[in-house]
């Protein structure tokens, strides 16, 4: 799990790379990756809908779990990466290992983030036609 959390990290890193920017490239992966954590989350929590009538729950709970689950991955993603300096160690192990290979990881982080959200938007498509 480790391996796969570090390698997107990795794929939204060149992403981030390809647009010349202010910020760094490893701090925008950063900040990027709790969106797309978060929207991963909160999927199957939509899907719940079927087997958990919602509506007897406080608005305001469902949207702390998502505004809480959005800092948490947050601030883990701050500390794991750059507190902790770990995107040295991703970034060059990646490099190393994968010298001719960063136009497939960019590929792959476009892809991760395309997928996320255009899951996100096309369940919400989705489960607003159903009649509850």
């Amino acid at each position: 799990m480790k391996t796969i959390f570090e390698f997107l990290y990795y794929c939204l890193y060149r992403m981030m790379a390809l647009v010349k920017k202010e910020r760094e490239n490893e701090e925008l992966a950063s900040f990027f990756y709790p969106f797309l954590i978060t929207t991963n989350f909160y999927c199957p929590l939509l899907l719940l809908k079927f087997f958990i009538n919602l509506s007897q729950y406080n608005e305001w709970l469902v949207k702390g779990i998502v505004y809480l689950s959005f800092l948490i991955s947050y601030l883990y993603c701050r500390y794991y990466f750059i507190k902790k300096k770990n995107y040295l160690r991703i970034i060059n192990n990646y490099e190393e290992k994968y010298p001719d290979k960063k136009i497939t990881m960019v590929i792959i982080g476009i892809t991760y983030s395309l997928f996320t959200f255009l899951s996100f938007i096309i369940l919400i498509s989705f489960l607003s036609k159903i009649e509850p």
